[in-house]
């Protein structure tokens, strides 16, 4: 029998203004630019425009509205307008959009879509590198089968760590693919071509330890032979001693001075002990500030660092087009006249937040700005999302990957958020403030005698600073400082 029932059911629906928001705001401005000009080549309803974004106006009497208007008048068929239901989709709609930020009527005239989340992240690796070095040297075919495999085994430092027999075992397993399905390869021809690739840039690459590492960039050093030798000597026979400092056994034992000494520990300490991160790190993106900050007239002004991002604007132009007649043309001026006003919508409205954020930075955290970056005060995401209003989860895609430049220094916005321990008169401090206070007593430190870390902490509680020795070796750590006995120095 047909029957008629009633249910309730719970549907997540957005709004594509709402995504369309959320992506441009997560974005930093260096990536804003590109995307902007895509866009701009994308849709013809978008024009540069010399004025300021804040002086555009998507009400009803945008160009293309106006003229809709005419064309009711005279009786003739309008664009359809979209309705409210219209305006929203399911989740599913935005999983596979060809589109960034929003869904909308597909096009047919654009097949491809730049995904923007990708696109800074297309570079060269240290893998991609010495593959290249690879297949430029003089090793024959089947060593360079062999080399690609040593190759893709490296970690991220650049080290060799795996056995050459497990190397082995997997070449066995790959060469019914290659052009070697009979023959079997060897430890010992493993380790030759290993051998060619210790010879790659960057020096140092595809070592078997720290040691040889070192070893392998004193080697083409250019120094004074005795000295290198030395060098070498205790690397190779005293690594130990040298890791932890032993200066005293290392001058018995070559019957150095104080003076060797040091200068064998200046020219090792020197040497790159992680060849790996060489070619990443130079590759890295310049950090572009968002956001500028400085001070006129006794008062702190912030202006967004956009100026190289095209002003845009509907464009005139295409108003007539709403005349057309064919629906398919409707339906493409419909479409890409809703993108553009969505797209203008959305850069307005991350522009009002990146700004709302950060004047409620600036209010919360002004004695920062007037010590010249000193006397950071802890401050949550959520106080800042109370200030302006705002639903915490925008803050953080607010903050996440942006900078402020200020005259004292650039900051990531996300410098100014931390957590906060008690001092001794009740007073509310920063952890990122104890931790400066670790590095400033620290650098303050006799070198011949370094501070413990029971030291730093009877220091820090002397100042008011109510914090355990626990807690100090986890700052100490977070700052990339080594342990006492690591920093001494005679």
């Amino acid at each position: 029998m047909l029957k008629q029932t009633q249910s309730q059911k719970q549907l997540q629906k957005l709004i594509p203004q709402i995504i369309q928001k959320q992506n441009l705001l997560a974005i930093p401005t260096i990536a804003l630019e590109q995307m902007v000009k895509q866009e701009l080549e994308m849709n013809p309803f978008l024009e540069e425009s010399d004025e300021l974004l804040e002086d555009q106006t998507l009400d009803e009497e945008s160009p293309v509205e106006t003229e809709t208007e005419k064309e009711e008048a005279a009786g003739e068929e309008p664009v359809e307008k979209t309705s409210k239901e219209d305006e929203e989709f399911d989740t599913d709609d935005f999983v596979d959009s060809e589109f960034e930020g929003y869904k909308a009527s597909e096009d047919t005239s654009v097949k491809e879509r730049v995904n923007y989340e990708n696109m800074w992240s297309s570079k060269v690796t240290l893998k991609d590198n010495l593959l290249t070095q690879l297949h430029l040297s003089e090793l024959s075919e089947r060593e360079m089968f062999i080399g690609e495999e040593l190759i893709w085994s490296l970690d991220d430092e650049g080290y060799f760590r795996d056995d050459p027999e497990e190397i082995a075992a997997d070449l066995e397993k790959q060469k019914s693919e290659s052009g070697y399905p009979g023959e079997t390869f060897t430890t010992e021809e493993i380790l030759k071509v290993l051998k060619v690739i210790q010879t790659f840039e960057p020096v140092g690459i595809a070592s078997r330890n720290l040691s040889e590492c070192l070893i392998a960039q004193l080697e083409d050093l250019e120094l004074d032979e005795p000295l290198k030798r030395k060098c070498i000597d205790i690397l190779n026979n005293n690594f130990e001693e040298f890791r932890l400092k032993n200066y005293e056994k290392l001058m018995k034992e070559y019957g150095i001075s104080i003076e060797t000494v040091n200068r064998i520990f200046e020219v090792i300490s020197k040497l790159n002990p992680k060849p790996g991160y060489l070619l990443d790190t130079s590759d890295n993106i310049y950090i572009y500030p968002d956001i500028l900050v400085y001070k006129e007239n006794e008062e702190y002004k912030v202006e967004l660092n956009d100026r190289s991002v095209p002003s845009l604007r509907l464009n005139e132009m295409y108003s007539g087009l709403v005349k057309v007649q064919d629906k398919k043309a409707k339906e493409f001026i419909k479409t890409n006249f809703e993108r553009a006003k969505w797209f203008l919508e959305s850069l307005r409205s991350r522009k009002e937040t990146l700004m709302k954020v950060m004047y409620a930075i600036l209010i919360r955290q002004r004695e920062f700005f007037d010590l010249k970056g000193k006397n950071l005060k802890p401050m949550l995401e959520k106080e800042v999302a109370e200030d302006i209003s705002m639903d915490i989860s925008t803050v953080s895609r607010t903050v996440r990957g942006k900078y402020v430049q200020t005259d004292f220094g650039i900051f990531e916005l996300k410098h100014f958020f931390s957590y906060h321990l008690k001092t001794d008169m009740g007073d509310d401090i920063s952890t990122k403030e104890v931790r400066n206070r670790i590095a400033e007593l620290i650098q303050g430190e006799n070198a011949n005698s370094p501070l413990t870390d029971d030291e730093l902490t009877t220091e820090l509680n002397k100042v008011g600073y109510k914090i355990a020795r626990r807690t100090v070796a986890k700052y100490r750590e977070s700052l990339k400082i080594p342990v006492a006995r690591l920093r001494r120095k005679l």
